[in-house]
Order: C-alpha cells, then structure tokens, then sequence
C-alpha cells in the first residue's frame, strides 16, 4: 500500500513538473492604450507551419487554441496580429452601415504587427495593448 503511494504522488509530481505538456493554454485581453478593451475580433498566432487563434470576448477577454477554443498551442515563438476589432457605422453604399478599424491597420498583418509571444508564456497570458486606429477611434 505504501508503495502504491509514493508511486501516486511520483506520478503527480512529474505531470506537475512536465509544465504544459505538447499544448499550453494561452489567454489574455485586448486593450487600447487608453485602457478601454476591444469587445470584438481574433487574436491570431502564427509561424509558417501553425496558427492558433482566439475569438475576443465582450469583455475584451480571448483564449486561444488551434482546432477548437481552448485547446492550447505548442511551444514556440509566434508572430501575433488582430482582425476584426472595429465598429459599425453609417454612410456606407446606399445608406448601408460598413465596418470600420479601430484599431492601427499595422495589427491586421504578421509582419507588420510588431507583436510576438513566446509559448509557454509567463502565467500562460498574453495581454495586448494596441494603439488605436488614427482617424476612426472611437
């Protein structure tokens, strides 16, 4: 019995040690410099082989994962970049509402995003700050 024991908590040690295993789980919040936070969007990760995203949330919450939300993304270096964070307005074709960016078009794209995140990250979290759009914010 006692064997049994010290083999159980052996067992639990190592999984505690093995970190995130193959997949880690990665989360964070998308804010604007002026503190509010995006309530809409993808939050992508990317490298020439992977990508991962994260749907954001009305709080400005996300959580990322490759084939389905919350399943984690392998560790690694990522270049990040965002879609969708903007706002409906008025004035589009015909008197119809269009969508305009929030955000700097600089997010929009891997290699001008300037964002990078190592996996696994500290505390799992990834928290972005962007600049908002220049002309169309808020």
């Amino acid at each position: 019995m006692k064997k049994k024991l010290i083999a159980c908590v052996l067992l639990v040690a190592g999984f505690g040690l093995a970190g995130c295993g193959s997949n880690c789980r990665l989360s964070g919040k998308v804010t604007f410099e002026d503190g509010t936070h995006a309530t809409q969007g993808m939050v992508v990760f990317t490298t020439e082989s992977f990508q991962a995203k994260g749907e954001i949330q009305p709080d400005g919450s996300y959580t990322a994962g490759s084939e389905k939300s919350n399943n984690g993304i392998p560790k690694g270096t990522y270049q990040v970049y965002v879609t969708g964070i903007g706002k409906q307005v008025e004035g589009g074709t015909m008197g119809m509402s269009m969508f305009v960016p929030t955000v700097h078009e600089k997010y929009g794209n891997a290699s001008t995003s300037g964002l990078t995140c190592t996996v696994p990250a500290p505390g799992n979290k990834y928290d972005l700050v962007l600049e908002p759009h220049p002309t169309n914010y808020p």
